[in-house]
Parts: C-alpha cells; sequence; structure tokens
C-alpha cells in the first residue's frame, strides 16, 4: 500500500472509515483492533466532531493535529486542556481557554 498523504483525523471519522472498509470485506487484525476502540472512545459523530475541530480551529494558535485531540479527549478540565496544549508549548489565555472548553462541552 502507497500513503499519498496523511492527516489528523478524529476517532470518530476513523469509526467511519472503518465501518465503511468492514462493509467493503473483511478487515484486519489491527483494523478489527482500532474500530472497536474508536468505538469505545469516540465521543460523537463524524460530522459533530469536524466542526468542533473547525470552531477550535478558528484560533489561529492552534494546529490541526492539536484540535483533533482535543475532540477526541473532551477535556472538561481547564487542568486537563491545558496539558494537551502544553505539548505544543501553546499559552492561551483564560478567555481561550473557557471558548476552546465551551465548544466542546
Amino acid at each position: 500500500m502507497i500513503v499519498n498523504s496523511s492527516k489528523a483525523v478524529t476517532l470518530s471519522e476513523v469509526r467511519e472509515i472503518l465501518k465503511q472498509r468492514e462493509s467493503e470485506g473483511e478487515l484486519g487484525y489491527e483494523q478489527k483492533q482500532t474500530l472497536d476502540y474508536a468505538e469505545k472512545f469516540s465521543k460523537s459523530s463524524k460530522k459533530d466532531a469536524d466542526s468542533k475541530v473547525e470552531e477550535i480551529m478558528k484560533n489561529e494558535k492552534v494546529l490541526l493535529e492539536t484540535a483533533v485531540k482535543i475532540v477526541d479527549i473532551s477535556p472538561k478540565k481547564i487542568e486537563t486542556l491545558k496539558a494537551i496544549l502544553v505539548k505544543d508549548k501553546l499559552e492561551l489565555d483564560e478567555e481561550e481557554i473557557n471558548s476552546i472548553l465551551k465548544i466542546i462541552s
């Protein structure tokens, strides 16, 4: 298999892609395990997750990969959100952090 490109996707999108592939034929072991994980831990529909990622991305400081991770984890507490943001060394003010928490709640 040749990889032409790659991009960050939410667990909801992973779930949809693998369900579609499952309906087209049998999944391999890793794909089955990934589908099981995505079904257990994805918290919203693909449409809802994509819209949340877009909203978060309106803040130009936040990278796509970080926005996807925020939506996948859906932190409830400021401390958890800050722990995700620290990976990219992002320093958001209190208003920006509360805005993100509002989007994902």
